[in-house]
């Protein structure tokens, strides 16, 4: 494996955009707004692989490169904790859930939540899977129009809920639809207020929580007290810190956790298999191999998990969907302690921002890279790749406790929805990016259900 980059040359000193003035720092926040990919594309562009941003807060370290990805999420992943400002707005939703929470709180959970994703339970959820999203596509017809992002949103939902908590949440989706949408619109958007303020949109968002609040806290009522679950949640209830302090998760922190797997646990594999189909349906002989492969395989019968090593272009097809649309799409840091990325001093209490989107479309890395190549995951390929080219569920100590978990679903939705049906996009419909909290279609995705013929 190569590493892609050996400096040889002193360093020179980071640049990055001018602060000026209180109307250039307003122009310069409102571009990033409307637009951030577009503005921090621009300034990768003209500053470099790794550039600072004087804020009126300190310093803002601004990154895209492997190596430096590297610095901050492995090598010096105990200098750096998730206090940065863009997670204060995530935890008024999450609590000190496992995305939020660091040190001894993180450690612990992570220690109690863990043998929820081991192989064994692994192999348990996979037939919840494929029954959930044969479900989904038995409820579509031939020529109808819908809108796939709402669909792949309802059928995530009813999976996360089935295998991790043992709930139907057939009844709930309208409910966190729309509670996802409030807190996708509010928690991306910086809440420059006084905390005691009241505004409209942290009203919007308390009521998110509450209904959200209401759903977690009628499960737990209903399983508190029996022991007649074998999931995350009777799991969580009744487990013990045995490495610990001995200690049981209080009703707070089950919340929490539950929470953020809830919402985490769905949306992000839901973005994912969106912009998959969508692709797909742009990419005739990508979308014409995943088929072959799938009627090599299956034949007329549904997916397990037993199959899904026979099915490597369908891995490739995923990986290269979360290469150019990685639902996660940027990750936040901020140093603890004096460190350094790529020889570059980073004083304590800086932010470090992670550019993945920025990453994962590097010509360097990726050539041609805003074209769908599934074949660029093909192990003789994927193995020349630098570490941290592709991190779609971050990387080190903090990297995503479920990726297990959400390949697996995706690979297995994926096989059940495209082994007798293929999507076109609707005619007219616009597909634009909408990076909030994680990356979006941000009108939808309608697209057009076609039948495939058998055999």
């Amino acid at each position: 494996m190569r590493r892609p980059m050996e400096p040889t040359a002193p360093l020179a000193p980071l640049t990055g955009p001018t602060p000026g003035g209180r109307w250039t720092a307003l122009y310069q926040q409102a571009g990033f707004l409307f637009d951030p990919l577009g503005v921090v594309a621009g300034r990768f562009a003209r500053f470099g692989d790794l550039y600072r941003v004087q804020t009126r807060d300190g310093a803002l370290f601004v990154l895209r490169h492997p190596d430096h990805l590297r610095d901050v999420l492995v090598t010096h992943a105990a200098k750096y904790t998730k206090t940065h400002s863009a997670f204060r707005q995530l935890s008024r939703v999450l609590g000190e859930g496992l995305l939020t929470s660091d040190g001894a709180t993180w450690q612990r959970q992570r220690r109690m939540v863990q043998p929820a994703f081991s192989r064994a339970r692994m192999e348990g959820y996979a037939g919840a899977m494929v029954a959930e999203a044969a479900r989904t596509v038995g409820g579509w017809r031939e020529g109808e129009a819908r809108d796939v992002s709402a669909d792949m949103m309802e059928l995530t939902l009813r999976v996360v809920a089935r295998t991790l908590f043992g709930h139907d949440a057939s009844g709930d989706v309208g409910e966190v639809a729309a509670a996802m949408k409030d807190f996708q619109e509010i928690a991306s958007r910086p809440d420059l207020l006084p905390s005691w303020v009241p505004s409209p949109s942290r009203r919007r968002l308390d009521r998110s929580v509450a209904t959200l609040d209401g759903i977690i806290h009628a499960m737990v009522a209903k399983r508190q007290g029996t022991t007649a679950g074998d999931d995350l949640l009777q799991m969580l209830l009744d487990a013990t810190d045995a490495e610990g302090d001995g200690g049981r998760m209080s009703l707070q922190e089950v919340r929490d956790q539950l929470v953020t797997l809830f919402l985490a646990g769905h949306e992000t594999t839901s973005h994912a298999l969106t912009w998959t189909l969508y692709l797909l349906s742009q990419n005739p002989s990508a979308e014409a191999a995943l088929h072959a492969e799938l009627d090599a395989v299956l034949g007329e019968r549904l997916p397990t998990l037993a199959d899904l090593d026979a099915m490597p272009y369908t891995e490739q097809v995923i990986k290269e969907s979360m290469r150019l649309y990685p639902p996660v799409y940027m990750v936040a840091r901020q140093a603890a302690e004096d460190t350094e990325i790529g020889g570059h001093p980073v004083p304590r209490g800086s932010e470090v921002v992670l550019w993945i989107y920025m990453t994962h479309r590097d010509p360097r890395w990726f050539p041609d890279h805003a074209a769908f190549r599934p074949e660029r995951f093909a192990p003789e390929a994927e193995a020349v790749l630098p570490r941290l080219a592709w991190l779609p569920f971050g990387a080190g100590p903090r990297a995503c406790i479920g990726r297990g978990f959400a390949m697996m679903e995706a690979k297995l939705l994926l096989a059940v929805m495209a082994r007798r049906h293929r999507l076109s996009l609707v005619p007219g419909h616009r597909v634009e990016l909408n990076p909030r909290v994680t990356l979006m279609p941000k009108h939808g995705m309608r697209m057009t259900v076609h039948s495939r013929p058998r055999g």
